[in-house]
């Protein structure tokens, strides 16, 4: 089973102390990200909610680990860190315009299968809807409708 960003907080958060985790609420309150009130007697579930609601679940992790580093916790920051790594090497959803661009290729179209209302630039590489429908010409590689049906 994958871990989410709530399962990878909630984990940290149960591996505390008791003293670990009220040094921790303490911290998160005094960085004023969130009141001290608002978590002091709350469950980790509830906190790691109230993290993930705070931060979006982007920014959740490191916001997190960075607590934990201000109490003395590296340790817990840094598996932390890295059980969000390997969550995140196995995503392969594209984010930036960078990461999409990885994925793109040259097409070429071809004409004689082209939609007749297509337009066809210089090098077959771009297309513009023509209102002048052209004649259709019967070509072999171009699409022949199904007589059945």
């Amino acid at each position: 089973m994958e871990n989410t960003v709530y399962d990878l907080i909630l984990g940290a958060l149960d591996h505390l102390s008791a003293d670990q985790l009220e040094r921790f609420k303490d911290k998160l309150s005094a960085r004023q990200e969130i009141g001290y009130g608002l978590i002091e007697k709350e469950s980790n579930m509830a906190v790691t909610k109230r993290i993930i609601e705070k931060f979006t679940t982007k920014n959740a992790i490191a916001h997190t680990a960075k607590v934990l580093e201000e109490i003395g916790l590296n340790n817990q920051a840094e598996k932390l860190v890295e059980a969000y790594a390997l969550k995140e090497v196995h995503i392969l959803e594209p984010r930036t315009r960078k990461d999409f661009l990885q994925y793109s290729c040259q097409l070429t179209l071809d004409p004689n299968t082209a939609h007749r209302e297509l337009r066809l630039s210089e090098g077959n590489r771009e297309n513009e809807q023509d209102s002048d429908s052209r004649p259709v010409d019967p070509h072999p590689a171009g699409i022949v409708p199904d007589p059945a049906g």
